[in-house]
């Protein structure tokens, strides 16, 4: 193996290297890899394109998309509505570049994610960047696919949610503060930029593992009193401040400038001081307005299936890490930190939920690389790991057809679909190793072709499959073509996918006001059979239109994938006419 130059001097970062790849290229033509690479990063991006056509997954998905949809019709981009109401939980960004979406390619599911997968696809760039600066082509080459081929990237990529903008958001600050960028001005205020944006996604603790990996790096390369006497640095916090100047102004505008508004259940409400702590530190510490349950190995096994088919390899990785960060070894550790940075305080953090960690997949994806690339390619370890990839693989293949054939039994389309993929994936092993690929080469393309073989299947044919469960949606394209433009009333419980999808106006209230509007004339109403039972006892007059099967597809169940047992989990929505016939 190649040595790797040590660490600059000057920056304490390792400066860019060819690492030795003899076991990728013995006896190989490069066009051979280049070949098979290029057309599994085309089929990665396909597999992620794929969710586009997808509708928006309830309940988060959908409030967005709705939040964004009122920004555009009230054409109001300062005030976030929810439930006909003032909202305050998530910053302005997401919304912001929904909105834009919105407003070229009009309303729809495909306009709502477009923007998500831009800054997804800024992710991927700026890993294939940072890799090729810190380190090499070739790690740069394989960051991306792993990048590309993580499970829950692409779940987020279908379910879009804030993380897919972080996720770009972040990795190109990272880019453009790392040292080496020509025009280090440019550079400076590129980062700064990046920064705010991604506090204007997520709030404002995305400083704490940013500034916590550069500190970090510094220190163990024994660089911090010079890097922090640096008026660069302290410039560019500034300028961080100076960009999220339109986060804080919209919130001082519809909260602070308004205390009479009732939010959380209470009037006086600051939207500064949710910003800067509620929000955040309010929910680390579970004393904010939004409390959850926090568990401190969470995301150690969640991880596990997460970062899928990468997961066993970037244990590993992290934890040699680990092991050099208790060594206090020099070289690189902005990526590591940043990851190690994050982890700790999500888990430490009482609200959680699995996307959180998106956001640093770029940095676990190079790290894994790195480490990967420098193993002996004769050593038991790797030979190990290679026979566990490979288990990995035939456990996505076959998992493919058992779920479909477990929810649907014996369907034509998908299960070709995946014996075509498997036989693909059997015949790419064995060409690569009649080519003379090494076995980190094969661990690599035959893993992301189980990967990519999953992920198309999951959004050709498993997501459509469920989303036929998301009663709102299937509400509101029959109401627009039976009955267009009507309003719709709707109480507990909630269905923000009725509210997007819905071409008329969507009332979020309580019974009293549907009977109160029911009066004079009918009106259509959204609940459940419990709803609907308690106004026939009130004497309301009631008349069930139709009734729609109910699940909530974001938390799957193994029993309700069962067709057998499936009514037991199902519960049924109703649209009503509620009050005199017209």
């Amino acid at each position: 193996m190649g040595k790797q130059k040590e660490a600059d001097g000057q920056s304490g970062y390792c400066t860019p290297t060819l690492i030795n790849l003899y076991y990728m290229t013995e006896s190989l033509s490069p066009v051979r890899w280049r070949s098979w690479y290029i057309a599994l990063v085309v089929a990665g991006i396909l597999v992620n394109l794929l969710g586009l056509h997808s509708s928006i997954l309830e309940p988060d998905g959908a409030l967005y998309a709705s939040i964004a949809k009122t920004m555009v019709l009230k054409g109001d981009w300062v005030n976030l509505y929810a439930h006909n109401r003032d909202w305050l939980d998530k910053p302005h960004f997401p919304f912001w570049m929904t909105a834009i979406s919105y407003s070229i390619f009009g309303i729809n599911e495909i306009a709502y994610k477009i923007p998500a997968l831009v800054f997804w696809a800024l992710g991927g760039w700026y890993t294939l960047l940072i890799a090729r600066r810190l380190y090499s082509e070739q790690v740069a080459q394989v960051a991306l696919l792993i990048y590309l081929t993580a499970l829950h990237l692409v779940i987020s990529n279908n379910d879009v949610r804030a993380e897919p903008y972080l996720t770009g958001l972040l990795a190109g600050c990272v880019y453009y503060w790392l040292p080496g960028f020509r025009q280090r001005r440019t550079g400076l205020v590129l980062g700064a930029l990046f920064l705010a944006a991604a506090i204007m996604t997520k709030g404002i603790f995305i400083l704490i593992p940013v500034v916590g990996a550069f500190l970090l790096h510094w220190a163990l390369n024994g660089r911090l009193k010079a890097e922090l006497s640096k008026p660069k640095w302290w410039l560019a916090l500034g300028l961080v401040g100076v960009f999220i100047l339109p986060e804080l102004l919209t919130l001082y505008w519809q909260f602070d400038q308004h205390p009479e508004k009732v939010v959380f259940g209470r009037t006086g409400v600051s939207g500064l001081r949710f910003f800067f702590w509620d929000s955040q530190f309010g929910r680390f510490m579970n004393t904010g307005p939004i409390k959850g349950k926090g568990d401190p190995f969470f995301f150690l096994h969640t991880l596990l299936w997460a970062f899928l088919p990468w997961s066993i390899l970037l244990y590993i990785a992290m934890w040699e890490k680990i092991k050099g960060l208790v060594r206090r070894e020099k070289g690189e550790w902005v990526l590591p930190g940043i990851s190690l940075i994050c982890f700790l305080l999500f888990s430490a953090s009482r609200f959680q939920l699995p996307h959180y960690m998106n956001i640093v997949f770029p940095f676990f994806a190079i790290v894994t690389v790195d480490w990967l690339l420098r193993q002996d390619v004769e050593s038991k370890k790797l030979r190990v790991l290679g026979g566990i990839q490979v288990g990995i693989s035939i456990l996505l293949l076959v998992g493919c057809i058992g779920l479909w054939v477990l929810m649907y039994g014996l369907n034509f389309r998908p299960l070709v679909y995946v014996l075509s993929m498997a036989i693909i994936w059997n015949l790419l092993r064995k060409k690569t190793a009649s080519y003379g690929f090494g076995l980190p080469s094969r661990m690599i393309l035959s893993t992301s072709l189980a990967a990519i073989t999953l992920y198309g299947f999951l959004n050709l044919y498993f997501y459509p499959a469920l989303l036929q469960y998301q009663s709102g949606e299937q509400v509101a394209k029959q109401v627009n073509q039976q009955q267009p433009g009507k309003r719709i009333y709707q109480t507990n419980p909630l269905s923000y996918s009725l509210d997007f999808y819905s071409d008329g106006p969507v009332r979020y209230t309580d019974r009293a006001e549907v009977i109160n509007a029911a009066k004079d004339s009918a009106v259509l109403y959204y609940s459940t059979r419990e709803q609907r039972d308690t106004l026939v006892t009130m004497g309301v007059p009631v008349q069930v239109v139709d009734s729609f099967p109910h699940y909530h597809i974001s938390k799957l169940k193994i029993g309700f994938l069962m067709p057998d047992k499936r009514p037991k989990y199902l519960q049924y929505r109703y649209l009503m006419e509620v009050g005199p016939k017209p």
